[in-house]
């Protein structure tokens, strides 16, 4: 099941890849050009930290606005009304302060179980998965977002890991690729920033075995 999950998520990518890509590669162009100019015009370590700690809190910032507006406009679809890429942000501005709790809470549980051992920083990983879904399409707080995921996800848990660490290793290897053969010159982020926006792919999936979820408790 996991591989027609699969299968299901990559037909969704490329029929909707141009409206998917309106919607998340402004931003993630943004981070990747401002990264790109610090990482040529670095002085000192403490401009570096600086610099580092700046682009981080941007990302932090933008990532809860079109993730939301991913959700949204994938919800959308399924509905049989798809949003326009500007409608699909503006909906993910309304669900910005949650979405980014959700984030950084989710991140944190994360952290916390990555110190313990890497597997339980991937259990928790996974059990959480559905947050961000429940959190923008539910209208629910962060706390209850990730406390439904954690309880909705166990049957699913195995077809999830599965799905995610099959897409993150494709893109990981990429990600290598790419670094080995063009560099860290402007063509090389240039096709980062591809593998970056690829990574889309994770929410995809994820939204698919969370829209079946929906399907069989309806």
């Amino acid at each position: 099941m996991t591989f027609e999950y699969l299968r299901q998520s990559l037909f969704f990518f490329r029929q909707h890849f141009v409206t998917l890509a309106k919607i998340q590669l402004p931003f993630l162009a943004l981070i990747g050009v401002l990264g790109f100019l610090m990482h040529g015009n670095v002085n000192s370590t403490d401009t570096a930290a600086g610099g580092i700690l700046l682009l981080g809190l941007l990302q932090l910032g933008l990532l809860p606005l079109y993730w939301g507006a991913t959700i949204f406009y994938m919800q959308s679809v399924l509905d049989g009304k798809p949003l326009s890429p500007i409608n699909a942000i503006s909906l993910g501005m309304s669900s910005w302060g949650r979405l980014l709790l959700t984030y950084i809470l989710n991140g944190l549980a994360v952290m916390l179980g990555l110190i313990a051992l890497i597997i339980p920083g991937v259990i928790v990983g996974v059990r959480l998965a559905f947050a961000d879904y429940i959190c923008v399409l539910e209208n629910k707080s962060a706390t209850e977002s990730l406390k439904q995921s954690w309880s909705q996800t166990q049957p699913y848990f195995w077809m999830l890991l599965q799905g995610f660490i099959l897409i993150f290793l494709c893109l990981f290897v990429l990600e290598i690729l790419i670094q080995q053969i063009i560099g860290s010159n402007a063509i090389g982020m240039l096709f980062s920033l591809i593998v970056d926006f690829c990574g889309v792919m994770l929410t995809v999936f994820g939204f698919r075995v969370f829209s079946a979820m929906r399907e069989e408790q309806s």
